[in-house]
């Protein structure tokens, strides 16, 4: 069932080119605007690689995450006091707006990790891999979710999904889980393009592609009841979810690399991910799960460490 705080977009023809389309038929279609070149060259450049390839464009239908992984739920979003090198939950890179300033888009491009059993017997296991804008009390967020089970007898199952949400803490805010946009395909290994852009602190703009099967989808979303985005904090997450009270292991990702990781706010500045806070995910006894190496201040590695 789609959100009723969801608003998607026209689909273009089958002809379309968004190198040759007009700035008012890219919003249309929920294509970003071109950067312009003379301002921001290495932006322009990044567009001009992604929307050279043919793209499918879809208009994404949305699904609850509890229907396919029941109990499943966010953290939500990292609190200031807890901006340090280490985290329970997450790993990766968060950077802080300078005081006055906001930010008002977040980028990047991820593989899909393989996900395996992070030790013996039967047990669920969730990773979420995301980009998103934090406003400390909720956080507009995009990415995917990467599940591995086994059974009693040993057989594993394992899935992914690509999903989004407006996680809000606010009294009255309502539902906030997380949304499956379930007909865009996601697989293992696969390279996922995206963007989160503000339109205004209670309304964005979401860009999702899949560039190895070439599906795009994009859609704008508000923020839900009682909630207004500060706008203060962007980030690239692997995160451990929760699942109900039960505490959680990560399952084992290997590796998985955010590269093209920048926010700002339009193109008055720019903020490369690997510039601020680096986040290695501990659990209960200290011991070091996932480790987020900085390879270049735009190119992440997250890697797991077991614990």
């Amino acid at each position: 069932m789609e959100s009723t705080r969801v608003r998607t977009h026209s689909l273009p023809s089958a002809h379309f080119d968004p190198r040759s389309a007009s700035p008012s038929e890219l919003r249309r279609y929920g294509v970003p605007q071109r950067p312009d070149a003379s301002i921001r060259p290495e932006l322009a450049a990044l567009w001009d690689e992604i929307l050279s390839h043919e793209l499918t464009y879809l208009t994404p239908t949305f699904q609850p995450v509890e229907a396919l992984l029941p109990g499943v739920a966010p953290h939500g979003p990292l609190r200031p006091d807890a901006a340090t090198v280490t985290n329970p939950h997450w790993s990766g890179c968060v950077v802080h707006a300078p005081s006055g300033q906001t930010f008002t888009w977040v980028f990047g491009q991820w593989n899909v990790a393989d996900v395996q059993p992070p030790a013996p017997g039967e047990g669920k296991w969730y990773s979420f891999a995301w980009i998103g804008i934090d406003g400390i009390s909720d956080v507009t967020q995009i990415g995917t979710i990467q599940y591995v089970s086994r059974d009693g007898d040993g057989n594993i199952g394992k899935q992914c999904y690509a999903v989004h949400e407006w996680w809000s803490n606010a009294p009255g805010s309502g539902d906030t889980s997380w949304k499956v946009i379930n007909n865009l395909p996601v697989n293992f290994g696969d390279t996922m393009i995206g963007l989160i852009c503000m339109e205004s602190t209670t309304d964005a703009w979401a860009s999702l592609t899949n560039l190895t099967t070439g599906h795009h989808v994009s859609f704008d979303f508000s923020a839900p009841p009682n909630t207004t985005s500060r706008e203060n904090q962007i980030e690239w997450v692997m995160e451990c979810p929760q699942v109900g009270d039960v505490p959680q292991v990560l399952p084992n990702f290997g590796e998985i690399y955010l590269d093209s990781a920048m926010g700002g706010r339009g193109l008055d500045f720019l903020a490369d991910a690997g510039t601020d806070t680096v986040i290695n995910m501990v659990d209960d006894n200290n011991a070091t799960v996932a480790t987020t190496t900085v390879e270049t201040p735009t190119l992440l590695k997250i890697a797991y460490t077991g614990g």
